[in-house]
């Protein structure tokens, strides 16, 4: 069993609002002892994050209330009203988020000198993906390419957010750069095809990024100064290297003239 203060820890709220769910009879505990105490089951944790999260939203504490008493048959609708709510806040912050990105890439072009790593903050990005593919020739990239944008409305085609490739591409080792395995990414947004997409999530965090020109020649080249410059400044990177456009420009594949390299550097 739990007491109230590990009860409240796992769930990250507060001793005082278990006491005054306790009180309100909304969320209670399952035993107590004679002298009081309260106990908690690790079972009890969902319920108290059900709770959480819909006093998270805007939910009343007497909606909330009379949410848990009724049938799960009942419930659906008001839960699913809910759900749509909470994908609305979603989809503002991320169009949000996607505007903030936008504006962090623009002031970093103007920094960023081709083939000179530079050590950076980048947001969480969510991306479309498409297949994965091992084969890197012009026609495999463009069957690929031809593909995902295919599932994707010509508006998701045009908005002009952030795409690129995802490479599983370890240590930025160049020599294994033409026979990596790679996704194409768009950037999350707009999407009235009603079919459904796999998505990925690029995390938040420091990035090696380096921009280099859009060639085999010049991913290469600038894979080597991402190398270098881990060794020297002693980072740690992730195998994933996400090749992005600098603009939504395309012009050979699937491509924009210049492109960001970016690693994620592993936290110490």
């Amino acid at each position: 069993m739990l007491k109230i203060s590990e009860m409240a820890k796992l769930a990250n709220t507060t001793r005082r609002t278990l006491i005054f769910y306790d009180e309100e009879g909304i969320f209670q505990p399952k035993s107590r002892s004679e002298a009081g105490y309260r106990y908690y089951d690790y079972d009890q944790l969902y319920d108290l994050l059900f709770i959480l999260g819909m006093k998270n939203i805007g939910l009343s504490l007497d909606k909330i209330k009379s949410l848990q008493g009724k049938p799960s048959i009942e419930i659906m609708d008001e839960l699913i009203g809910v759900q749509d709510t909470i994908d609305n806040k979603i989809n503002k912050l991320s169009q949000i988020q996607s505007a903030v990105s936008r504006k962090v890439s623009e002031g970093e072009d103007l920094q960023a000198e081709p083939y000179q790593p530079i050590l950076v903050k980048r947001p969480k990005v969510i991306f479309w993906c498409s297949r994965e593919e091992a084969s890197c020739t012009d026609e495999q990239i463009a069957e690929l390419f031809g593909e995902f944008y295919q599932r994707l409305d010509k508006l998701a085609l045009m908005d002009g957010n952030q795409s690129g490739f995802l490479t599983d591409l370890p240590d930025a080792s160049s020599k294994d750069y033409p026979e990596a395995s790679f996704r194409i990414v768009k950037e999350s947004s707009t999407n009235n095809s009603g079919k459904a997409m796999p998505i990925i999530e690029k995390a938040s965090g420091n990035y090696v990024v380096v921009k280099v020109d859009n060639s085999t020649d010049g991913v290469c080249s600038g894979l080597d100064a991402v190398h270098d410059f881990c060794l020297e400044n002693a980072l740690e990177i992730t195998t994933d290297m996400w090749q992005m456009n600098t603009n939504s420009a395309l012009t050979n594949r699937g491509g924009s003239e210049y492109l960001w390299l970016e690693y994620l550097v592993k936290s110490a």
